[in-house]
């Protein structure tokens, strides 16, 4: 068995449950609650940085981050979750990496309030990263139709659809609104993308 420390709340947390359930490792895999405002929690003894996900193996070894614990999980399990050469496994990480990049500024949107203690919320800083997830937004809408389906190779949807589930949960972007092309690619992954409700942040 494996021991993933978690919250809920993480979308790269998300992600690799999604990863679990598509790779079908429910039974390998056991969870974990980390608080990562804990300096004593033992995360940190797993984590230098104290960040999660974390992955412990069998023999104690931690993994981390989430895309190191994507890497193991699928040399897991007999199916993919992105292809193994050439060009389309470029497009692939690279699909990816733009979901990762949305998410890493959405956790700066929401850090830049929940750690300004008794200064003013840096706007400039809030602003700036809304325009990265509008930017990257706004592309998808436009090329969601490339995006890799589920199957064979679900990494990069995995990826974006954590992305976007945290984007509403913690209310920094109405993304939907007005992007019915990468609101009706979200409504097929709540479909098609196994443990998609149960891993939903609450």
């Amino acid at each position: 068995m494996y021991k993933l420390r978690y919250s809920k709340a993480s979308p790269y947390v998300r992600k690799i449950l999604l990863c679990v359930h598509h790779l079908g490792l429910e039974n390998k895999v056991t969870i974990e609650n980390a608080d990562t405002n804990d300096l004593q929690d033992t995360l940190y003894d797993q984590n230098p940085t104290g960040r999660i996900p974390i992955l412990i193996k069998q023999d104690g070894t931690s993994l981390y981050d989430s895309r190191v614990i994507m890497d193991f999980l699928e040399r897991q399990s007999d199916k993919f979750l992105f292809p193994e050469a050439g060009n389309a496994r470029d497009i692939a990480l690279t699909q990816a990496a733009l979901g990762e990049g949305l998410i890493d500024s959405a956790i700066l949107w929401v850090y830049a309030e929940r750690y300004s203690g008794d200064q003013p919320v840096p706007e400039l800083w809030r602003s700036r990263h809304q325009e990265k997830l509008k930017n990257g937004c706004d592309y998808l809408e436009l090329n969601i139709s490339k995006w890799h389906s589920v199957e064979p190779y679900a990494g990069a949807a995995i990826t974006l659809t954590a992305c976007l589930g945290y984007l509403s949960f913690r209310n920094v972007l109405n993304w939907s609104g007005d992007r019915p092309a990468l609101k009706r690619w979200y409504q097929e992954m709540a479909l098609n993308l196994p443990g998609f409700d149960i891993t939903a942040p609450d």
